[in-house]
């Protein structure tokens, strides 16, 4: 018997997205009926998009096998699918409000501009060296963390900081009791 389990949830006013480990989808909204459909990869990012009328109405869903997955709420319909070939997804984010245009964070470290309206609808913008863990947009500047490792670069890249944000921690010195030095007797 193969029960699944939640491996992403992410609860709105509007309602609960539910991923599972056998790529299984559930939206449940506050007013109205649950709806459900499958994915083929493993679900490893969740985000929801409010529409014009305030509503959340598209959830954006990345996967382990590389692809994203963009449908629309509440009836899980897909609208786009990309497909990357740079490993799973590990983090999302929206570049512009009232757009389809998505800079996407892979597990092999690469960073990909994905947007409909675009002539190529997904380019590699940069790659750092490791897996992305976090992605964030302040202005023209990219923010992309892989664990402690923090980068800041440009959309053109002509510009880039990386920042190992554990250097600042001071690392305490304790004595453990099951590291004791034992003194043999010596009389």
């Amino acid at each position: 018997m193969n029960q699944r389990s939640i491996v992403r949830s992410l609860t709105t006013s509007d309602g609960v997205l539910i991923a599972m480990n056998d790529g299984t989808v559930s939206w449940k909204p506050v007013d109205g009926r649950p709806k459900r459909t499958r994915l083929e990869g493993l679900p490893t990012v969740l985000l929801v998009l409010r529409g014009p009328m305030g509503a959340v109405d598209t959830a954006v869903i990345g996967c382990a096998d590389g692809e994203l997955h963009i449908l629309t709420l509440p009836r899980l319909e897909t609208v786009a699918k990309y497909t990357l070939a740079s490993g799973g997804i590990r983090a999302v984010c929206l570049v512009s409000e009232g757009s389809m245009h998505f800079l996407v964070g892979t597990q092999s470290g690469a960073v990909w501009s994905l947007d409909e309206r675009a002539t190529e609808r997904s380019r590699m913008v940069f790659s750092i060296d490791g897996p992305v863990s976090s992605l964030r947009l302040d202005g023209e500047w990219v923010h992309v963390r892989s664990g402690w490792v923090h980068h800041v670069r440009s959309w053109d890249g002509s510009h880039h900081n990386v920042t190992n944000t554990s250097e600042g921690f001071n690392v305490k010195r304790t004595k453990r009791l099951d590291r004791s030095y034992i003194i043999a007797n010596t009389a």
